[in-house]
């Protein structure tokens, strides 16, 4: 399927695994780390398994959360990184070693990108040395090995795709595929991770107007923006949600201390001032020497970009990219890439400088003004681009500087040893890793033991896991702040578990004017999203039931067949008002008006997606029916 991996040279994929099994080797002897997300991957990871395998096929609500009150965090966070661990638990896997399984597949997914994207401009050789260090860079190591930062890990695996499909949509202006190919790989961007899902788009929004620039431009960089639409599109079922219904959580916890402002967590500041200093936070102070490499090789990439630019205006020399005739063959195949490689220099070089300026305080200040950067809370995401737009420009450095004899032993070098470097401190950095099996595998063994929807009842408990409770006769989860709905005020823990159903207040027996009924709640079924019960209410007037679940719009009730609105007790649970008599009630979750309208949309682009063609035509995107040139063949 892809040109790029279909090459003669085995070594290519034996290469590639090697890497795989060095980076993985940690967690294939002790299992999965202890990160600083470690206690959330466990709990959503059983959470989203145990009711994936229990009928719902995409649990937006995680049941068990919160002390069995319930929390819509996957109406918020992406799926993606949770996603990838089924398929390993279908085929016997427990849960942590699943999480360890598609920690695996995210590498390798990163690993086969950077080589492909790598591959249209450098032969395999080059291509497969870059990649395999490319793999082992530091900040892509720490979301592993350090932060957990699962979401991220995948946002960045894709990435590379996304490149890749960028270009062999401009090169290829008369096929369908690579816009297909962009749709999937942006989408899965978009169900990775939200942070790096702005960031990324910011400093891809110029790729299509950088390397399109050949006539006839708009069908090129046009067909690169439909993809790009059409990735956000079948993504809609999640992405319009996450956005819209962010006034029925608390949102505003992602920045509720300044440590959580990325304005506050500059790599360097002074520099406006000319007074520069490094970060001392106890975190980011570990990721200075990696960024201190990027700008190292930022800037000595630019230097050479312009000592050649400067050399043609000053003394006619000819340009690097002009492959002299009598070059060897394995030195045409560099050659032959060079105006797409200049671009892509240009570009990723840009794009690597802006991002680097983007945790100074160059470029800082404008965390205060633009609230969707503030929400990425710290700067030092903007690497989640860097990793992949440092390689690319020094395998487009490669390519684009070959053709100039008495460069190739200093692009050897200086390639050489930036990778040489990056490879240290990634190695740097699974040497810090720790691991502690004992902790999870306590985890996973309190976690499957617990019944729904029953909820530890002896006190007191103890704390486990940073979040979690560990209480005589269960385990009890607790989730993240910000996506707690927002009526929700009770503690975690809370003073007591309340029971499935209780009726607020005293009911009074008025049994002579309700023929001697008594006041009743029946419980006749608590599955995954959906309650059903009894109420039998002997008062003449409307009388509330409480649930033990949360208040959140996405839940719909229906009182003998009749639907009616819940509302929110003053702590934030749901409550069902009951009239006088014998009713049956049900409880669904059905999802907000945002949830219906995003899987509309992502229906529209799956049929748009299959239609694909006639839409072209529609915007007038096909671009004149003629042959590819030469360069435009090689290149991709």
């Amino acid at each position: 399927m892809l040109k790029a991996l279909q090459q003669p040279e085995r070594g290519v994929g034996l290469g590639l695994l090697v890497g795989i099994g060095v980076l993985l080797w940690p967690m294939l002897r002790q299992g999965y780390p202890m990160t600083h997300s470690t206690h959330f991957n466990l709990s959503w990871a059983f959470q989203y398994q145990r009711q994936f395998f229990g009928g719902q096929f995409y649990p937006r609500w995680l049941e068990y959360s919160n002390f069995g009150y319930g929390n819509p965090t996957f109406a918020f966070y992406p799926p993606l990184c949770m996603v990838a661990p089924l398929p390993f638990r279908l085929l016997g896997l427990d849960m942590p070693t699943s999480l360890v399984a598609s920690m695996g597949l995210a590498v390798a997914v990163f690993g086969t990108g950077l080589y492909a994207l790598l591959r249209q401009l450098i032969p395999w050789a080059w291509a497969l040395v870059l990649a395999l260090a490319g793999m082992a860079g530091p900040y892509w190591l720490v979301d592993i090995y350090q932060r957990g930062a699962m979401g991220e890990v995948w946002a960045i695996a894709v990435s590379p795709w996304i490149f890749w499909a960028s270009v062999q949509v401009i090169c290829r202006p008369q096929s369908l595929w690579p816009i297909v190919a962009l749709a999937i790989s942006y989408g899965l961007l978009a169900l990775s991770h939200l942070p790096t899902l702005l960031v990324f788009t910011l400093t891809w929004l110029p790729l299509p107007w950088v390397l399109g620039r050949w006539d006839p431009l708009w069908p090129r960089v046009g067909r690169c923006y439909l993809g790009f639409g059409l990735g956000l599109g079948w993504t809609a079922f999640y992405l319009l949600p996450a956005f819209w219904d962010q006034r029925f959580v608390q949102v505003d916890f992602v920045n509720f201390v300044e440590e959580y402002m990325p304005q506050h967590r500059l790599m360097v500041s002074g520099l406006t001032r000319l007074q520069p200093q490094l970060t001392q936070h106890w975190f980011e102070s570990g990721l200075v020497g990696y960024w201190i490499w990027m700008v190292a090789v930022v800037l000595g990439a630019g230097i050479l970009v312009f000592w050649e630019w400067l050399a043609r205006r000053t003394r006619g020399m000819t340009p690097i990219h002009s492959v002299r005739a009598n070059e060897t063959e394995s030195f045409d195949a560099l050659g032959s890439h060079a105006p797409l490689a200049k671009a892509i220099l240009l570009y990723s070089l840009g794009a690597s400088l802006v991002a680097l300026l983007m945790m100074t305080d160059l470029l800082g200040w404008l965390y205060e003004w633009v609230l969707p950067l503030r929400r990425i809370q710290f700067s030092w995401r903007w690497m989640a681009v860097t990793a992949v737009t440092v390689p690319w420009l020094l395998g487009s450095l490669a390519a684009w500087g070959w053709g100039q004899k008495g460069w190739r032993i200093l692009l050897i070098v200086g390639i050489g040893l930036a990778m040489g470097i990056q490879s240290w401190q990634g190695w740097q950095v699974l040497s810090r890793a720790w691991f502690d099996p004992q902790t999870i595998q306590t985890f996973q063994e309190l976690s499957a033991a617990k019944p729904f929807p029953n909820e530890p009842q002896e006190r007191p408990g103890i704390a486990f896991l940073h979040m979690h409770w560990r209480f005589p006769d269960g385990l009890a989860l607790v989730d993240v702040l910000e996506y707690r709905p927002r009526q929700a005020t009770l503690p975690m823990p809370p003073p007591e578990v309340d029971p499935l159903l209780r009726w607020q207040g005293d009911v009074v027996d008025f049994g002579q004017e309700q023929g001697n009924l008594e006041p009743l709640l029946e419980v006749e079924r608590w599955s995954y999203g959906y309650r059903r019960f009894r109420a039998v209410n002997p008062t003449d007037q409307d009388q509330w039931v409480v649930l033990r679940t949360f208040y959140y719009p996405a839940w719909r009730v229906q009182v003998d067949g009749r639907l009616t609105s819940a509302e929110h007790s003053g702590v934030g649970l749901l409550q069902v008002r009951i009239p006088p008599g014998d009713h049956r009630v049900q409880v669904r979750y059905l999802g907000t008006a945002a949830e219906w309208m995003g899987w509309i949309l992502t229906g529209l682009t799956g049929v748009l997606l299959v239609k694909l063609r006639r839409l072209l035509r529609l915007l007038n995107l096909n671009g004149a029916r003629r042959q590819e040139t030469p360069e435009e063949v090689t290149a991709c």
